[in-house]
């Protein structure tokens, strides 16, 4: 290289870091000049297009941020830019590409504990817990001083159910990191799932009276002392929680939490008040189907069909597939049927049948599913159909309470009214508060 190239090349080095720092202090546009000189005076500098692939990301142009990392691989095949383009393509919803270009990153020596961190949060976004524990724990055996990594991995436990090795990872982390907020929620949640609900309740008193200004810690306490049948001091502590200094920013959590407890309290009117306070809250990346699913059952209780309606058709329309659209197609059978649309209703019942049918062929151990099914075809007057799919249910063992009621009242609308009392009784057994009061 002559003395003109090297100078050349020196000023493009100065360019790239000078456009490093104005990414930092927030300057994009004098940072795009800087990176664009840098590229005329030596167009082969690989830390360049890494520069530039950085202030894309940062501005979320993906695309061309790949463009320019893709062009430093060409320079120089370093595991940087492998990893740097295996985010960008996962931010494009390109899952694959990205988990490959990880891959090649660690291939090419880049395989730090930052690294291994990223590689479980491409399979977690994979749905593959397995693998992603894994890396999860390479992380933190490359650097155990990073507790972001042991809540990662006892997340991954939990949702594998290794609920035992969670606890153990979650003291461990209580021991080593006693300030991080995560552990006490996660201890918290591990008490719960363990069924011990007065240990959580006591556990979750500690952490609060601990940080006594962090609103989530005080959300489980008051979530435990709810689960505990302690609602009218739940609601006192509730009412103390909106005066913490960070209470605004759970409020949304806050508020469904006061709706659960109004509910179990009988309080329905504040409980309808609260789910709606909730959901005229709702943002873009937060739609509140919980607060929608009580409402709509709320409003059922009181035989209010027009807003049973609304928040069924808004659970359908929100597209989440999950246990709280599943009842939503029926309830918006149900609910237009109850407010005279009879034509909708059909509709909407033939939808949902076919619906539950597809679904379970493809999950056919999807127990709700086809008590779903059931209801469909009750209220469709199918009742032979209806009765095969209960019976199904109890030959699999679904011996539930709402199978005999759903049965009862089968046998009620076709007049076999000995059967009926039967199967009501035998649902009172499954579950006494079904039983009238003397």
């Amino acid at each position: 290289m002559d003395t003109g190239e090297s100078e050349a090349r020196l000023e493009a080095l100065d360019c790239n870091r000078q456009a490093a720092l104005l990414i930092r202090a927030g300057n994009p546009e004098q940072a795009r000049e800087k990176l664009e000189q840098a590229l005329n005076l030596d167009p082969m500098t690989p830390d360049t297009y890494q520069t530039f692939g950085e202030l894309c990301m940062a501005q979320g142009q993906y695309e061309e941020a790949k463009a320019y990392y893709r062009k430093g691989l060409l320079l120089e095949g370093r595991g940087e830019f492998y990893f740097h383009l295996g985010s960008a393509c996962f931010l494009t919803d390109d899952p694959h590409e990205g988990l490959k270009n990880y891959q090649l990153a660690i291939s090419a020596g880049f395989d730090g504990d930052d690294m291994m961190y990223f590689m479980g949060i491409a399979y977690e976004h994979l749905d593959d817990d397995e693998m992603a524990l894994r890396y999860f724990r390479k992380a933190i055996a490359k650097n155990p001083s990073k507790p972001d990594y042991q809540v990662k991995a006892i997340l991954t436990l939990i949702r594998l159910d290794s609920l035992e090795r969670a606890e153990e990872m979650t003291d461990e982390l209580l021991r080593t990191a006693p300030e991080l907020f995560d552990g006490y929620h996660l201890k918290t949640q591990l008490l719960l799932r363990r069924g011990s609900s007065r240990e959580a309740r006591d556990f979750a008193e500690r952490a609060a009276k601990r940080f006594p200004e962090d609103a989530d810690l005080m959300f489980d306490y008051i979530k435990c002392l709810a689960l505990n049948q302690e609602y009218e001091f739940a609601l006192r502590e509730l009412s103390r929680a909106r005066r913490m200094r960070y209470f605004s920013e759970a409020s949304q959590d806050f508020t469904f939490l006061e709706a659960q407890i109004a509910a179990e309290t009988q309080d329905y009117d504040r409980a309808m008040d609260c789910c709606r306070r909730c959901i005229a809250e709702e943002t873009e990346g937060r739609f509140r189907a919980d607060a929608r699913f009580l409402l709509m059952n709320l409003a059922l209780f009181k035989r209010d069909y027009a807003e049973t309606l609304r928040q069924a058709e808004a659970l359908v329309a929100g597209r989440r597939e999950d246990n709280f659209y599943y009842a939503a197609l029926y309830y918006r059978a149900l609910s237009l049927r109850q407010t005279g649309q009879n034509a909708a209703s059909e509709k909407a019942y033939r939808e949902a049948n076919a619906f539950y049918r597809l679904r379970t062929l493809e999950k056919p151990d999807a127990v709700e599913l086809y008590l779903y099914r059931a209801m469909c075809l009750k209220d469709m007057g199918d009742y032979g159909k209806a009765l095969d799919m209960l019976n199904l249910l109890l030959n699999i063992g679904a011996d539930f309470a709402e199978v005999h009621m759903l049965k009862a009242e089968i046998y009620d609308a076709s007049g076999q009214s000995a059967q009926s009392e039967a199967e009501r009784e035998r649902a009172c057994q499954l579950k006494p508060a079904l039983r009238p009061a003397e």
